[in-house]
């Protein structure tokens, strides 16, 4: 008998359309001999739902349950494609617990940390890898009490959103004198803003997941961005070149790989991530994001990755459910990390 997967996706963040779009092409990618799958979409306006033939169903939230033909039916897993917020800090995951239903996801508290770039970097540079200088502020910090701390910076800056995705929010100046507009456009996404020094070198990202208790890495891409930085343009209008596997010496994808899998175990991090990174000309590999709700569009940077290694998302997928059937089995409900 087939078991019931639920594929979410939506949200109430800038990245709706981003995780409609990887939660279709996932649906589209489900084993159907293996699992009888569900679309599940979440946003401002309410829920909606579909079976695996696109007709509409009903779908409570609270105990994650379907109705197709007057029956409800309890999905047995889910794989969670809603970036940003609800999805990728933790809070739906909460329910998702409390429900008993095994998820694709990381837990609640290692969501919440990695979701917040500025809490990410306290962590993980605790646990030896190395992140950009940066400090934390918020909405009304005072301009020029701020220029004063920022004087030992070295330009360029990025001012990010502490918590968004898809590069939404992100701008880089060269000047301090552009830093109000700067921080205007990132309280757009979020009250919690990061102020980061630039680090100049090649754009990496590291896409890896836990497979039969293993982790692997599925990749390592090089991204040349035609654009200032890699922005939301750069990623989804086709204005950056991506590179798998990336241009770089054994020594520093062996850098790349160890620092990744060391802080997925050390983070308790659950299904597929991605870990972005600058690389300096002769100096250590520098983090500057952990994505543990990805993109998986048709130009995100995994699924390219997946067919380098000659991957279908249909296997992928499969993979993907037996090991979170396989922790859902090992994994006492509720639980937060």
């Amino acid at each position: 008998m087939r078991k019931y997967l639920g594929i979410i996706m939506g949200g109430y963040s800038s990245e709706y359309q981003v995780s409609i779009n990887s939660g279709n092409n996932i649906f589209n990618a489900i084993d159907r001999k293996k699992y009888e799958v569900f679309g599940l979409e979440i946003n401002q306006n309410g829920n909606k739902a579909w079976d695996e033939h696109k007709n509409e169903i009903e779908f409570n939230e609270t105990n994650m349950t379907v109705n197709k033909n007057g029956q409800d039916i309890k999905l047995d897993l889910l794989f969670n494609l809603v970036h940003g917020h609800p999805g990728e800090d933790g809070t739906l995951a909460m329910k998702w617990e409390n429900a008993g239903i095994p998820y694709s996801s990381s837990a609640p508290g290692p969501s919440a940390l990695t979701f917040h770039k500025a809490w990410t970097n306290g962590v993980v540079s605790r646990m030896g890898a190395k992140v950009p200088k940066a400090i934390l502020i918020d909405t009304k910090a005072d301009i020029k009490s701020l220029k004063s701390e920022l004087s030992d910076f070295k330009l360029p800056l990025f001012i990010k959103p502490s918590r968004a995705g898809s590069s939404f929010g992100i701008t880089k100046i060269q000047s301090l004198g552009n830093l109000n507009d700067s921080i205007k456009i990132a309280s757009k996404e979020d009250n919690s803003i990061i102020i980061e020094e630039g680090v100049l070198g090649i754009e990496l990202a590291c896409g890896l997941m836990k497979i039969k208790n293993e982790i692997k890495i599925l990749g390592i891409t090089e991204i040349i961005s035609k654009n200032e930085f890699f922005d939301y343009e750069s990623k989804y209008s086709g204005l950056s070149e991506e590179i798998t596997p990336a241009n770089i010496s054994v020594d520093n994808s062996f850098e790349i790989s160890n620092i990744s899998k060391s802080l997925y175990k050390k983070l308790n991090l659950k299904g597929f991530c991605r870990f972005d990174f600058i690389l300096p000309e002769n100096n250590p590999a520098v983090l500057i994001e952990i994505n543990t709700v990805p993109g998986m569009t048709l130009e995100s940077i995994i699924p390219k990755q997946l067919k380098k290694i000659n991957l279908s998302l249909e296997e992928f997928t499969n993979l993907l459910a037996e090991e979170v059937l396989e922790n859902g089995k090992n994994r006492n409900f509720p639980g937060i990390f």
